[in-house]
């Protein structure tokens, strides 16, 4: 008989998604669809090769004409961001927890054969977005508009092993992607160098989102600012 062995898994490099719903995102969901409808029958898209569908300018000009929205949905985001991210030793505060800052906000309406080709956030440590409103996806129906993920290692397992995946639950996405099905009001957090795409939407009603990028505020504590410099003086350049 063979001897029974206790295993123990460890899944390593884990990708955060964060999925949460902000207070009062019915409210929030009617003034910014109505402000984006508004803009988008109004102003001409923003050009963009990644996305089929209508889109605002990618920088902060977004806060001019949806402000109020904005400001009450970015509250809980900044404050999601705080709470999931610490300073790391090289900065020499690593108990102190960085503010953050929107520095990237815009927003799409897809209808009927919109999407979103496969993309990154360069340069933003977190990326987001804001279901303001989903359109026809449901999960148990073919509209598309999903968001689609894609594994950060690539498709290095598929291509070596097409016929094999490993027998654990939180591996079976091994090199391929994860198709997520988003509701009304939800905001995901995720890195901005997480790849994700939009699958092609056939609903008649428009989906409607808001994406932003996020950067850390870092003050620099004076007296960790002057070792480092006193550091930097005795090594030489």
């Amino acid at each position: 008989m063979p001897t029974e062995l206790e295993i123990h898994i460890t899944p390593l490099f884990s990708t955060p998604l964060l999925v949460f719903t902000p207070a009062h995102h019915e409210r929030i969901n009617a003034e910014l669809s109505r402000l984006i409808l508004a803009r988008e029958a109004s102003v001409s898209s923003h050009y963009d090769t990644e996305v089929i569908g209508w889109s605002s300018p990618h920088d902060l000009s977004m806060l001019d004409w949806a402000g109020s929205p904005l400001r009450e949905l970015f509250a809980p985001v900044i404050e999601v961001a705080k709470q999931v991210t610490t300073l790391s030793a090289r900065c020499r505060q690593t108990t102190r927890r960085p503010d953050w800052e929107v520095v990237e906000v815009w927003a799409n309406v897809q209808r009927n054969g919109g999407a979103n080709a496969a993309h990154s956030h360069p340069g933003s440590f977190w990326a987001g977005v804001y279901y303001v409103d989903v359109g026809e996806i449901c999960s148990t129906q073919e509209k598309g508009g999903e968001l689609q993920i894609y594994d950060p290692r690539g498709c290095l397992p598929r291509m070596l092993a097409p016929y094999l995946q490993y027998n654990m639950a939180e591996l079976h996405d091994a090199g391929t992607s994860i198709s997520y099905t988003p509701a009304p009001g939800q905001c995901l957090l995720f890195p901005g160098w997480l790849f994700h795409a939009v699958n092609t939407y056939r609903g008649t009603a428009p989906r409607i989102t808001v994406a932003f990028n996020l950067d850390p505020v870092i003050t620099v504590d004076s007296h960790a600012a002057v070792g480092a410099e006193r550091s930097t003086n005795r090594n030489g350049p």
